[in-house]
């Protein structure tokens, strides 16, 4: 016995939560359900809208110069109020959506459908609001946002200094004189650091020659 209400509770609670939860629609918002709007206001109100079965309409009026008229398509494009499905008289009345499709409603005093006072509307399956949120959560719980606290940029790597050449051995010049050279080895006086020695030092006897 335990054993099938557990199983019971199992398949209904998850139809309780899909339950839709009905919406009161206030017809034009602060507006209210008036002549003063233009003939395109209440199309433009109700394209902006979502219904879904079970939800409710609540027309503000005032009862002395307006009332809510329940018409076929026919009526509701003549603005013919003679066959009326329904009719409502009382102000704030919910008007229950309780059926797929489409809903008319015009206003049956004299001119005020022709002056915009009409509206239309499209009604869905409550069905269809409780897939939608459902793939909305889906949605929401497989991608999730990044921790921004943990969330750390990568160091950039620092550019590693190139190597310095190594230094040469600095030049240096030094005097000499014949009996130097005539003292050195075959070898060192074709090396090319001794050679720069003697000709600086053959530039410097020969401006001191012309100086004098």
């Amino acid at each position: 016995m335990k054993t099938t209400i557990m199983s019971l509770l199992i398949v209904v609670l998850p139809l309780i939560g899909l339950s839709h939860a009905a919406s009161f629609y206030e017809v034009g918002d602060f507006n209210g359900w008036t002549t003063k709007m233009g003939v395109a206001y209440y199309k433009t109100w109700s394209s902006s809208k979502t219904f879904y079965v079970g939800d409710a309409l609540i027309f503000q009026y005032n009862k002395d110069i307006h009332n809510v008229i329940e018409v076929n398509f026919r009526d509701y494009e003549s603005c013919n109020p003679n066959s009326a499905l329904a009719r409502y008289k009382s102000e704030y009345e919910p008007v229950k959506l309780n059926r797929t499709g489409h809903y008319y409603f015009i206003c049956g005093f004299t001119g005020h459908c022709e002056a915009g006072q009409k509206l239309e509307v499209l009604v869905m399956p409550a069905s269809l609001q409780n897939t939608t949120i459902i793939q909305q959560n889906n949605t929401s719980s497989s991608n999730p946002k990044p921790d921004p606290v943990n969330a750390k940029p990568n160091p950039t790597p620092k550019p590693k200094p190139s190597p310095s050449p190594p230094l040469e051995d600095p030049l240096v010049v030094l005097p000499v004189d014949d009996a130097t050279i005539a003292s050195l080895p075959h070898n060192a006086v074709s090396n090319p650091r001794v050679w720069s020695g003697l000709s600086m030092l053959s530039l410097i006897l020969l401006k001191s020659l012309v100086s004098s």
